[in-house]
């Protein structure tokens, strides 16, 4: 697929290669999904990793309103927010053959005219047919004019004092955000064990495939999901891992949650990440509260599950949206 209708520099990163039209507002979008990828790994026991479902489905927002639409190329896109929640079906890229992973979407367009289309999307994600999971998302596609209005108006004031670069901040280790590369980690300890500082890579290929005038969404749900890892990891019993010394050898899988985007965030500006305790899942899952400030306004809070699976979908779940 031509990397521009999803807004991405380096190929590698696109993760679909077609899509067609089953009905009004329904689409079946055809994924490749690499073998290895440099940031999102499977679990410990082979479980995706919901961060590749959340990419995979906001690159097919972005197709899908280019193509079928009629959203302009140059039109920015704006995350509003999103829900997700992970079953526990066998890896489909690590298997001895691979399984053809598919998209069942439903999009619902709340508005639409020249400068603007507001919509949602509903996915199911499908490997070898069976129902593995769904991503939410909800976006604004708005016309460059539009969008700097939106830009000034969603923006935290920038404060004074030091840059995300001077903090002096200790960054945590790979191993203890559950990562495998040092140059995935972008959260950097303070004396606050559930607050850490955003230390973002500008220069990472994944994180900023492009050029971009703010943090990327897809840069604060890292933050956010390795802030989940140390925080269950720390209450669960763990080593202290919060400054970076402790082990954890398995980051816990996200299985649910539910992410709004209140601001766009400045590259230039400090911004915290704090993770506290939420009400328990309904099987007892660890939940976690988790946010992003900046300037003294929220640029994301979350709702994350983390740990065992919910239930498994039964198997008509996947047949019923058909």
């Amino acid at each position: 697929m031509p990397r521009a209708t999803v807004h991405k520099r380096a190929a590698a990163e696109v993760f679909l290669t077609d899509a067609v039209r089953t009905a009004d507002g329904r689409f079946t979008v055809a994924v490749r999904w690499p073998r290895e990828h440099g940031l999102y790994r499977p679990g410990p026991r082979g479980d995706e990793d919901p961060l590749l479902w959340i990419e995979t489905v906001r690159q097919a927002g972005i197709h899908l309103s280019h193509r079928f639409y009629g959203v302009p190329m140059h039109h920015p896109f704006v995350l509003a927010g999103l829900t997700f929640a992970v079953d526990m079906p066998p890896a489909p890229r690590h298997a001895a053959r691979p399984v053809p992973v598919t998209l069942d979407v439903v999009v619902r367009r709340e508005a639409q005219n020249a400068r603007r289309m507001a919509a949602s999307a509903e996915a199911v994600v499908l490997a070898g047919g069976r129902a593995m999971g769904r991503v939410g998302l909800r976006w604004q596609a708005v016309d460059p004019a539009r969008y700097a209005v939106l830009r000034e108006r969603n923006s935290p004031p920038k404060p004074t004092g030091t840059v995300p670069g001077d903090t002096g901040a200790v960054p945590l280790t790979a191993r203890t955000v559950g990562r495998a590369r040092e140059r995935d980690v972008v959260l950097a300890a303070t004396r606050d064990d559930d607050t850490w500082m955003l230390r973002p890579d500008t220069s990472h290929p994944v994180l900023f495939d492009h050029a971009t005038d703010h943090i990327p969404g897809m840069v604060l749900l890292e933050a956010l999901r390795q802030a989940a890892a140390v925080s269950t990891a720390r209450r669960a019993g763990g080593p202290a891992a919060t400054h970076g010394t402790g082990r954890a050898p398995h980051a816990p899988l996200l299985r649910s949650g539910t992410v709004v985007f209140e601001a766009f965030g400045e590259l230039d500006a400090p911004t915290t990440v704090t993770a506290r305790s939420g009400p328990a899942g309904a099987d007892g899952e660890p939940a976690l509260c988790v946010s992003a400030v900046q300037g003294g306004r929220t640029l994301v809070r979350a709702d994350l599950l983390c740990g065992p699976a919910p239930r498994r979908m039964r198997d008509g779940d996947a047949g019923a949206r058909r």
